[in-house]
Parts: C-alpha cells; structure tokens; sequence
C-alpha cells in the first residue's frame, strides 16, 4: 500500500506560542474559582474553618496560575487577592464569621466589578443559595 497516508505523529516540540495557547485562560479557570468561593462560603458558616481557609487558599493559587497563563490580569488578580482574599483568611483563621461574610459579599462585588471592566458584563457571579452537595462540612477538629 504504497498510496496509504503516513500515521500522524505527535510533535517532538512545540513552538511558545502552541504551548501558550494550551495554558487554561481565565475561562477555564474561574468555573473552579466559583466552586472553591461557594465552598469557603459554607465551610465557614459551619464552623469548619481549616475547609474554608483551604478552599481559600487554593482559589488564591487559581488566580495566581490565570497570572501566569493570562499575564494581562496580574495586576487586577493580585489586587483581588491583597484587597479581598487575604482580609478574608485573616478573618476565617480568627473565626470571625460575621466579619468573614461582610468581606465575603464585598469581594463578589469586586469580582463582578472586574468583569465589567474586562468588558464581560454578562458574567455576574452570585453565591448559591445552598451549601454544596459533594461535601461533608461538618468541622471535623
């Protein structure tokens, strides 16, 4: 068979540009965000403050892995992270619960400011109404 197509191989390198472009943007990235954000959220309202600081802190690596996959949002990600997440983990690890949600409801707002700035308007994130199915919260300490 001297006419058959040759079998397609995988690249032995790829060039920056096909490497960036397989880095997860925002848009992938912010699904997961939502769903550690709504975690923390009941976590702490159960008292289960090591899940809720844990969530936290992963969501703060999602954010600073959108840094580096989308580098043109390191400056409103990283002012996200100083302004509304740390105060946050400040008030989750004194078990400041009322303290945790004024800032908590503060930061969604910050969130849905910095999609409008970044011209996506229609995204407008809002808590759950319900603590999560796929997680035990009960304090386990």
């Amino acid at each position: 068979m001297a006419d058959a197509t040759p079998e397609a191989r995988n690249p032995e390198r790829l060039e920056l540009e096909e490497l960036t472009s397989l880095q997860p943007g925002l848009a992938r990235l912010m699904p997961e965000v939502g769903a550690r954000f709504w975690k923390c959220f009941y976590a702490a309202r159960a008292a289960n403050w090591p899940l809720a600081a844990w969530q936290l802190r992963e969501l703060r690596k999602l954010l600073r892995l959108g840094e580096v996959t989308r580098p043109k949002y390191t400056g409103d990600l990283e002012d996200f992270i100083h302004n509304d997440v740390e105060p946050m983990l400040a008030a989750l690890e004194a078990h400041e619960i009322g303290r945790f949600e004024h800032l908590f409801h503060d930061a969604v707002d910050a969130a849905n400011d910095l999609h409008r700035r970044w011209d996506k308007p229609w995204i407008v994130w809002k808590l759950p109404d319900h603590p999560p199915p796929d997680l035990d919260l009960t304090p386990r300490e």
